[in-house]
């Protein structure tokens, strides 16, 4: 055999072994697929949200009977109701909601909130602050906050006085002292009224 031809055989050889060893399994192995992603477990799912109530004030005598609804959205805990006063006490900490609807005979809702405060002062009563907030809805607002004593236990108080007519629509949030900041969403929420229709 010539030479020649014999280098080229091996040659040949040789590059056929490598492009078979790749094909059947030799040489570099090809990179794994990446694992599918981990489903959410339960601590990382999205908390559910629970159905939301309303306390809804009925205001049927205005604009020229077409009338319109207030509704605040309150918890979802156990309530009473004395005419149109309603309270929500949530079951374990302590926190109160409460909505009312008083006549309102003076000028604005700051000047309303002034007069529930000297009729209306609990034990140890200590004023914070009473003055305008921004608007509830589309309607005038003021705010009062304060501290008291109950059972020897220090509550704090904010209650929202809104304009609606000649009707002030009060949302008051009362808390242990501890608890009230915590626990604030419960008057955030319960500020964003509606037209219930």
């Amino acid at each position: 055999m010539n030479k020649k031809l014999a280098g080229t055989a091996v040659v040949g050889v040789a590059v056929l072994a490598i492009v078979a060893a790749q094909f059947l399994g030799g040489g570099d192995p090809a990179p794994a697929a990446a694992p599918p992603p981990p489903s959410p477990s339960p601590s990382t799912a999205a908390p559910s949200i629970e159905v939301e109530h309303q306390e809804v004030y009925r205001f049927p005598d205005v604009a020229n009977g077409r009338g319109w609804n207030f509704a605040i959205p309150v918890p979802p805990w156990p309530s009473d109701h004395v005419g149109d006063h309603a309270t929500y006490r949530a079951p374990a900490s302590g926190v109160v909601l409460e909505t009312d609807r008083v006549p309102l005979t003076q000028e604005d809702p700051v000047s309303g909130l002034r007069a529930l405060a000297k009729a209306n002062q609990p034990p140890d009563y200590r004023l914070t602050s009473i003055a305008g907030r921004e608007a509830v809805g589309s309607c005038d607002a003021g705010q009062w906050d304060f501290t008291y004593r109950k059972q020897g236990v220090t509550r704090q108080v904010r209650e929202v006085g809104v304009g609606t007519g000649e009707v002030l629509i009060t949302i008051r949030y009362d808390a242990p002292q501890p608890v009230f900041e915590a626990n604030l969403p419960v008057l955030t929420k319960a500020l964003q009224v509606a037209d219930a229709g």
